[in-house]
């Protein structure tokens, strides 16, 4: 991550896409933190091809963009590149991925 200081004074944080693609494993789900605050934290999420996994929001409320590949939901619903996906605080969904796998963008947010 990089950061930079702004002509105001505020800092402005930069992450790298590619330097970040270096610490996927690309033989399970990887959530990695893009952009982290007091109002929530930005994940790239990088799932293999056809994996599934429960997921449990808590008190947050989740936003995903897919950049890449498709998100299937528990209805059979697919989701993919430009669709963004929204879930409520204290969701639970079982979601899995296609076959290509997929990249997404996840924003989480406190309620």
């Amino acid at each position: 991550m990089t950061l930079q200081e702004q002509r105001d004074g505020s800092e402005v944080h930069f992450t790298s896409i590619a330097e970040v693609m270096e610490r996927v494993d690309p033989t399970r789900i990887s959530i990695i933190p893009l952009l982290e605050g007091d109002a929530g934290t930005t994940y790239l999420v990088v799932w293999p091809p056809n994996t599934d996994t429960p997921c449990e929001h808590g008190g947050k409320e989740e936003r995903a963009f897919i950049i890449d590949g498709e998100i299937i939901d528990e209805d059979g619903k697919r989701h993919g590149p430009g669709d963004v996906w929204l879930r409520g605080p204290h969701a639970q969904h079982h979601p899995r991925s296609g076959p290509a796998g997929a990249r997404l963008l996840l924003r989480q947010d406190p309620v």
